[in-house]
């Protein structure tokens, strides 16, 4: 029994226009398709082979191939007076195909990008007087970052984690500008993610502007990304695609929401370690012990007993332990070196 048909041809409409679906002719189930692998595999068959090999009246075969006839996948001519048909090459239509849906890709990416732009611009427009207002741009972000720091008096507020918006050049432009606000006598504290030790040029900076006066600390994974300046002004980073059509960040003025991120920062802040001064110095075996036996609630007595040290050693080298790890306690010392893989 001869599988269902449908002769019915399905059109593809791009730009105005109906442009025929080749996907069709590898479509087992349609008539055009069965029509095809039949032309496949007996080229140059007249109309009446044809519906005799479907197995189908020759009105409907006729259909079908004027149908591959729109799509160019079949081409009729005579001989010997008898018309007859045949398939083009199936790579040949596939390729052809693609390019054509490329191009109409290319063609929908393009249009999108101007409605993108169009959407942001809208919406950038109608930000009304309110304290909260959206930002749906990398350039804008980075705009108002830049700006919040410049304009900042007495404090500068920052927790700087991935992901990150700019590339190396704005970062370079950022950092000195921190720099200079710092020289200025603004005081910076900046909380980083703990992975900014993987991250040479980050940590670089973070090392520099600690140098010049800042205050550092890590902790592992700080939930938020903002900076906020004198207490007043505020920007908190949402996410970092800009293709996405909500705001990328929040700009934020004198309000409820203001004084809750200020007391945010202010309790990761003191949950944070320090930034280490000297993260990549090796650790030789002995301060391998010593962050052992501190972990362990050892004295330094005990310590210098147990490793055959004195008393002052011990002390020197529990001190540059702590100054190494960046932390004012033992606890933290621990801490921080098996975040850093140290134990």
């Amino acid at each position: 029994m001869a599988a269902p048909l449908r002769t019915r041809p399905r059109l593809a409409v791009v730009g105005g226009s109906a442009v025929p679906d080749v996907h069709e002719l590898f479509d087992a189930g349609s008539l055009p398709g069965r029509t095809y692998a039949v032309l496949v595999q007996h080229p140059r068959s007249s109309l009446t082979e044809l519906a005799s090999y479907l197995e189908c009246p020759a009105e409907m075969v006729q259909v079908a191939l004027d149908r591959l006839g729109e799509m160019q996948a079949a081409v009729r001519f005579d001989v010997s007076g008898v018309t007859v048909w045949d398939a083009h090459a199936p790579e040949a239509l596939s390729e052809a195909e693609a390019r054509r849906r490329q191009q109409d890709t290319a063609n929908m990416h393009a249009a999108a990008a101007r409605l993108g732009e169009t959407f942001r611009s809208v919406r950038r427009s109608v930000r009304g007087d309110g304290v909260i207002t959206p930002m749906y741009e990398t350039r804008e972000l980075i705009a108002e970052f830049e700006d919040l720091q410049r304009s900042a008096r007495k404090s500068v507020r920052m927790i700087e984690r991935g992901p990150y918006v700019c590339a190396s050049e704005p970062a370079e432009r950022l950092f000195e500008l921190k720099s200079s606000r710092i020289a200025s006598g603004v005081r910076y504290q900046v909380l980083y993610q703990d992975t900014i030790y993987q991250d040479p040029d980050r940590l670089r900076h973070a090392l520099a502007i600690t140098a010049g006066g800042a205050q550092a600390r890590t902790l592992p994974d700080p939930p938020l990304k903002m900076i906020v300046a004198d207490g007043e002004r505020a920007t908190l980073m949402l996410h970092n695609d800009e293709r996405r059509g909500d705001p990328m960040g929040l700009r934020i003025g004198a309000c409820p929401t203001m004084d809750l991120m200020t007391r945010t920062f202010d309790v990761l802040w003191s949950l944070a370690a320090p930034i280490s001064v000297n993260p990549s110095e090796p650790l030789d075996e002995r301060d391998r012990a010593i962050l052992t036996l501190m972990g362990l609630g050892a004295t330094d007595d005990t310590i210098a007993r147990r490793l055959g040290m004195s008393r002052r050693t011990v002390v020197r080298r529990t001190a540059s332990l702590l100054e190494r790890l960046g932390a004012s306690t033992r606890f933290q010392a621990g801490v921080q070196a098996i975040r850093r893989g140290w134990l």
